[in-house]
């Protein structure tokens, strides 16, 4: 909430706990989605009269006209009831417009329009890496250049990879750099919800001017959910036309790509299609870290790198799935008062990060190093000396050591040989692997391949 004249403090703290409450309350009533798409970033709290013991009037303030328009008309009743309920009285709630001192009393107004975009999804907080880094630099030549570079931009992937952040930075840079433009970010299943009511309300050539005529940029999430309704794909063709005509930049958001939206009209789906194709793949390890640190400290959580290499592991579909873990660790966290560890990972979010499979045996060691090297592990165990006996036996002593950490005379009874043996054995393939790339490369495959677990 911001506020906008000078009020004194306690009316201020006053606003705030009436703001903080009303949110909560409404987001029940209406859903999240409609909360961040239009209240959040849409409405401020502009004051309580006369005071808040007695309160009369409740005054609000949209923070653009497509704000006002739809929340005039589809959230006026559901606010009042909140305000109602909130302050416990009945009260009139008065919606002003942004710039406006002319108040909608309760009464929706003639026609909605379609949200802004969310502020705080920007590109200076996207994290770049190899399966993203095309996407991201055609949606900032977009957004730098409306209707020069791309357009359209048609950008594809799985959930939680990125589509949105970036749909909605697009808008962000593009009223930065092009305030004159009006950017119109909106969900197709809000652009089918909109049609509907145009339809009924026999507005529905208004529906399409609107968008032709208001609308320099329009960003169209979801696509994929108008898919089969034929008359929502009609209406959406024209505008497609009519914007790309009047050199308007379109930017579309999917799910799969065009050729897999196989109930999508065929003349949309090519226009998909004549634009510039991107797609987002699931971030690799590293990208994931990015993320996962960069998420971890605006949340004030101090991970650890191996922790959040194992998570960064597990965690590789979606990145909502990671900052679902992310919550998760710092109520955990919080609430057990304990650092955030390895140990403390396993031990309170088994079922996300289950405990590390116990090493493998020595014997399991000896038969993986018998198998590469084509001998019998009863070769290995022998007292025989060739080269082409004795270097894979010292290889699965250092193995041993390596992965299972069993001391030098354990692995000597494992070997039937005493502890400076296996001693000697561990230095001298350690030496060897330090000086030889190759050697190097060899013993880590054999590691990789004795970690592996049992077929």
């Amino acid at each position: 909430m911001t506020v906008a004249d000078q009020r004194p403090l306690v009316e201020i703290e006053r606003m705030d706990l009436f703001w903080t409450s009303f949110c909560s309350r409404l987001e029940s009533k209406i859903g999240e989605r409609d909360m961040d798409a239009w209240v959040r970033p849409g409405l401020e709290l502009s004051a309580l009269l006369p005071r808040l013991d007695d309160p009369r009037r409740v005054v609000f303030r949209s923070l653009s006209p497509w704000h006002h328009d739809w929340i005039a008309e589809n959230l006026l009743a559901d606010i009042g009831a909140v305000c109602n309920d909130v302050l416990g009285r009945t009260v009139s709630v008065e919606l002003l417009g942004n710039g406006t001192t002319t108040p909608t009393v309760g009464t929706p107004t003639s026609r909605s329009r379609a949200p802004s975009v969310d502020r705080s999804l920007v590109f200076e907080n996207f994290v770049v890496g190899k399966c993203n880094e095309f996407a991201h630099a055609a949606a900032i030549a977009v957004a730098e250049n409306p209707a020069a570079a791309y357009n359209p931009l048609f950008i594809y992937g799985g959930t939680g990879l990125g589509k949105t952040h970036l749909s909605h930075a697009i808008g962000n840079r593009v009223e930065q750099l092009h305030p004159h433009l009006a950017v119109c970010h909106i969900g197709a299943q809000q652009f089918f919800e909109e049609m509907v009511r145009a339809i009924q309300n026999k507005a529905n050539l208004d529906f399409q001017e609107r968008f032709r005529t208001e609308v320099d940029v329009l960003i169209l999430d979801d696509i994929q959910f108008i898919e089969a309704r034929q008359r929502t794909e009609e209406e959406l063709f024209h505008i497609f036309e009519a914007m790309q005509q009047n050199g308007k930049q379109i930017v579309i958001i999917s799910d799969e790509p065009p050729r897999n939206l196989g109930k999508l009209a065929p003349r949309l789906r090519t226009r998909f299609e004549q634009g510039l194709l991107v797609d987002l793949q699931p971030p690799d390890v590293e990208t994931m870290m990015a993320i996962l640190g960069r998420k971890a400290q605006a949340m004030r959580l101090d991970i650890p790198s191996d922790v959040q290499y194992t998570i960064a592991q597990r965690v590789r579909s979606s990145v909502r799935e990671l900052e679902g873990v992310l919550k998760r660790l710092s109520a955990l966290h919080a609430f057990y008062r304990q650092p955030i560890t390895l140990a403390f990972l396993h031990e309170r979010m088994s079922d996300l990060i289950p405990p590390p499979a116990p090493p493998p045996s020595p014997e399991r060691i000896i038969q993986r190093v018998a198998e590469h090297y084509s001998l019998r592990p009863t070769e290995i165990l022998g007292n025989r000396r060739p080269a082409n006996i004795a270097w894979p036996r010292q290889v699965a002593m250092y193995l041993t050591r390596r992965i299972t950490g069993l001391s030098f005379p354990e692995i000597g009874r494992a070997f039937s040989r005493d502890n400076s043996t296996v001693q000697y054995a561990c230095n001298k393939v350690e030496e060897g692997a330090d000086r030889d790339a190759n050697l190097r490369a060899e013993i880590e495959l054999l590691e990789r391949l004795c970690r592996a677990p049992a077929a």
